[in-house]
């Protein structure tokens, strides 16, 4: 199957979500989830349409991003972010999607500084870790309430929204509550930004899932297989 196929199939299913949302969102960003794929993969995408692409690792971001300026992608870093990469995406990126702690929010401002005054405040979302899994990054919704203004006091970020990965499962429903849980936490954070026309991404969903992210109120879903096909590394 084409990736024009998939993404015929992708966004029927978008529209007849949004169409079951209790919430409807006025519009729902498809980000294609690039790791792993190939230019040729990532341009024909873009051809169709698709113009925001997630990568999970800097040194993909970084080899890409320049090799595709012809177009009009905008890359996503959705992957845990290492410090010394920080400098390195910025100049590429639309927005850094997986801040999960004040630290490295911290570094972004300051970097983003060092690199150019003039430059627009970066765009971020705060990963927010539903299941308390180990394993996985983000913070607690609790911390994240905690924090929240220590997160908007920053000069040089903008505080945009909320992405999360929840505990993986083969049945899509058992996602239901955690997305449940995550547009109850964006919807409680809004009246507390100080610019709520800045919180706007409720980043969730990916390939098995997304219809049950958007049926909760996304207005983000990141797609990688269900696009692209499984990454040729598989």
């Amino acid at each position: 199957m084409s990736i024009h196929e998939r993404l015929k199939i992708i966004r029927e299913k978008m529209e007849a979500a949004q169409k079951r949302s209790k919430h409807p969102p006025e519009h729902v960003t498809l980000m294609g989830a690039s790791k792993g794929q190939s230019l040729n993969s990532i341009r024909s995408a873009t051809e169709l349409g698709v113009l925001d692409m997630g990568e999970n690792y800097a040194q993909d971001l970084i080899a890409k991003a320049p090799l595709c300026l012809d177009t009009k992608v905008r890359w996503h870093f959705i992957g845990r972010l290492q410090s010394n990469k920080i400098k390195h995406i910025i100049p590429y990126v639309t927005s850094i999607g997986s801040v999960d702690s004040l630290e490295l929010a911290e570094k972004i401002m300051r970097i983003r500084e060092s690199l150019d005054a003039a430059r627009p405040p970066v765009p971020i979302l705060l990963q927010v870790n539903l299941g308390n899994e180990r394993q996985k990054a983000g913070l607690p919704p609790q911390i994240i309430e905690s924090l929240f203004d220590s997160f908007l006091e920053m000069s040089g970020i903008r505080v945009a929204g909320l992405m999360c990965i929840p505990p993986q499962s083969k049945d899509a429903e058992k996602t239901r509550v955690h997305y449940r849980a995550m547009k109850e936490l964006f919807d409680r954070l809004k009246p507390r930004h100080r610019n709520s026309k800045d919180w706007q991404v409720l980043s969730m969903g990916m390939s098995a899932d997304y219809e049950v992210a958007i049926e909760e109120g996304s207005n983000c879903i990141r797609i990688g297989e269900a696009l692209f096909g499984p990454r040729p590394s598989e």
